[in-house]
């Protein structure tokens, strides 16, 4: 192949200098590879629906970058919280659409040239997100256990608005952290098409049991925040009592 200028700083050996720490998400829709060969009309106008709100502000930032094909996505931020947020308006989507979401989120080098058309992408936090969304057994997109969450990411739900956990894009579940697949203003229809997305489809059931009991967790506004941190927190002085019977799973 002939050498264009645009291809003379696509060199391993630039890798080092070019490549920054990122966060990674990768997620894959539940169902989408089955619909496109059931229903393809259908399935095309909900892909095209999913692309019309990514290019709204709130994901069209400098903030993340946004890369979707067939049924993976690909976030990518230099921040967590707009890579959790992004992510969260995903799940909205998907959720409306009778759809889900499973995936994972890693940090490490990210290096990325455009070439024309073509994308050309070098990294190893998307290897690893890859490689943790295909572990991932649950309806969910679940951090890396390497990744370290600051303290303030956890303070929404510690400052007495009961309604935190309903918004916050970071929530501890059953010994995982995972991006809140919810919002203000989709609570109760999420749990009532969880609802029927098990009825139609039984064979998956223990899925769908996981993703209600986290839906009614957050309904019952527990705080859904790591084991030992409010008592961390008091101990420092940060955050006032909290009664343990407002703890979440």
């Amino acid at each position: 192949m002939q050498k264009t200028n645009s291809d003379e700083s696509f060199d391993q050996t630039t890798l080092p200098e070019d490549s920054e720490l990122h966060y990674v998400a990768f997620c894959d829709i539940l169902g989408f590879s089955s619909m496109v060969a059931s229903d393809f009309d259908r399935t095309l106008e909900i892909y095209k629906g999913l692309a019309r709100l990514l290019g709204q502000d709130i994901f069209a930032s400098s903030e993340v970058k946004i890369t979707m094909y067939s049924d993976s996505i690909l976030i990518v931020g230099k921040e967590l919280r707009p890579v959790l947020k992004a992510v969260q308006g995903i799940w909205f989507f998907a959720l409306a659409s009778d759809l889900m979401l499973r995936g994972g989120i890693a940090k490490g080098r990210y290096w990325e040239r455009k070439r024309g058309n073509d994308l050309l992408v070098v990294s190893d936090a998307l290897v690893r997100a890859v490689k943790l969304e295909s572990m991932v057994s649950i309806p969910a997109v679940m951090l890396a256990d390497d990744i370290e969450l600051a303290d303030e990411l956890w303070y929404p739900q510690l400052l007495g608005d009961p309604d935190a956990v309903v918004v916050t894009p970071l929530l501890h579940f059953r010994d995982r952290n995972i991006v809140n697949p919810f919002n203000r203003y989709w609570l109760l229809s999420a749990g009532n098409r969880a609802q029927s997305l098990m009825a139609s489809n039984p064979a998956h059931k223990e899925k769908y049991l996981w993703f209600l009991a986290l839906h009614q967790a957050v309904t019952e506004r527990r705080q859904l925040v790591p084991k030992g941190l409010i008592d961390r927190l008091v101990r420092e002085g940060v955050v006032g009592f909290v009664p343990h019977n407002q703890l979440g799973d």
